[in-house]
């Protein structure tokens, strides 16, 4: 009987439909192919080289409180808090998404834009100090003037400056933070401008928050200023501080695909909402 041909495209074809069904997002080695699942054969063989089979991680995912993608314009919270978000001032530009999708991420070029929900409306959100998690995916134009902030989203009373915030900061440095207003945990860290980056804010209900940049830890800083951090029912804000006759501390730049949770997710969890955007209990 005559020997087949081998058939170098039907090797590769198989290599394809292992990945799909054994490989984690995590064994692959570029975020943004994750996101557009476009492989190519060295990432696929080094799955396939990596333990036994590179077997599919199986877990629940978490739901978020809050899940704002801004898919095709939309300001529908994924999440079971509802939001009627609104500007009283100047309402923020549609732009581009992180994935690449059109309308899909809101911009901010001026100091007047925002989007706030109406009062008490984040009431089912992480209170007083009880454990919580904050990400969003950012590309900012500008950092923060020296001693200054800029609010990427916030949840929360401004008016006795008990609110919770994620935010750059400018304080002897460039810092990514996670505040209080008054209580604030910052790390030492520049992101870059123009770049879509992922910042996550982490709070276990201590005295200490974990920050992360792209799904790597930078820093637990210790909150510094007045505390304990104690966040009583406001609203949830997008791109300003707002509401206590003090600064304003508009955003500059994009946002994307915020998050918030009401546990303190593990830095291994923050790896998957970075690289997948979904979490799964341990």
């Amino acid at each position: 009987m005559k020997k087949q041909p081998y058939n170098i495209s039907r090797f590769f074809l198989l290599l394809i439909v292992f990945s799909v069904i054994f490989c984690r997002p995590s064994d692959l080695e570029n975020a943004n192919d994750v996101h557009s699942r476009e492989f190519n054969e060295t990432q696929i063989l080094n799955c396939l080289l990596i333990g036994p089979f590179c077997t599919r991680e199986v877990g629940v995912p978490i739901q978020p409180l809050v899940q704002l993608d801004f898919t095709n314009g939309s300001l529908v919270n994924s999440g079971p808090v509802v939001f009627n978000l609104s500007s009283q001032e100047w309402v923020p530009n549609w732009t581009t998404g992180k994935d690449g999708d059109v309308n899909g991420g809101l911009n901010f070029d001026t100091n007047n834009r925002y989007y706030s929900s109406d009062a008490g409306q984040d009431a089912s959100l992480p209170m007083g100090a009880k454990p919580r998690t904050m990400c969003a995916w950012i590309k900012p134009t500008q950092l923060p003037a020296n001693g200054s902030h800029q609010l990427i989203f916030r949840y929360g009373s401004t008016t006795t400056a008990n609110a919770s915030v994620l935010s750059l900061s400018t304080a002897t440095g460039n810092k990514v933070s996670f505040l209080g207003f008054g209580y604030d945990a910052l790390a030492d860290y520049t992101v870059p401008l123009n770049t879509w980056t992922h910042l996550c804010a982490s709070y276990n209900g201590g005295n200490t928050a974990s920050l992360y940049v792209n799904g790597n830890w930078i820093g637990s800083p210790t909150f510094s200023g007045s505390g304990p951090l104690n966040t009583t029912s406001g609203a949830f804000v997008i791109g300003t501080w707002t509401g206590s006759g003090g600064l304003p501390y508009y955003w500059w730049g994009d946002s994307d695909a915020m998050r918030i949770y009401d546990i303190a997710l593990s830095a291994k969890q923050i790896g998957q909402v970075y690289q997948t955007g979904i979490a799964y209990l341990e």
